[in-house]
């Protein structure tokens, strides 16, 4: 199942959350085969904030496609994503590489 986190945009997903809360709580409530995550989110909090958490909660899912047109944004995002074992072919999809198993 695939998650959108975005205040906005109405993508083909199974679930959408319109604010970082109530993303909080469906990512918590997963599995998710995919996030996708916005970082503009009408709210003081961010994507960024949302993916710090979701990192620090250990539930983010395998699959992370950044949908945020905010550039400075998703450089920090990627690079959060980065540092948490994820990598990108494009800078927008993200996939989590564990490497003990590859």
């Amino acid at each position: 199942m695939w998650l959108l986190i975005d205040d906005v945009r109405d993508l083909n997903t199974d679930a959408i959350a319109r604010t970082p809360e109530a993303g909080q709580r469906l990512l918590a409530s997963g599995p998710w085969a995919c996030l996708c995550l916005d970082h503009d989110l009408g709210t003081e909090q961010t994507g960024l904030d949302v993916l710090h958490w979701a990192i620090g909660h250990d539930c983010l899912p395998q699959r992370v496609q950044l949908v945020t047109t905010n550039l400075t944004a998703r450089s920090k995002m990627s690079a959060a994503l980065h540092a948490a074992g994820y990598t990108s072919a494009d800078g927008l999809n993200f996939k989590y590489t564990d490497a003990v198993n590859s």
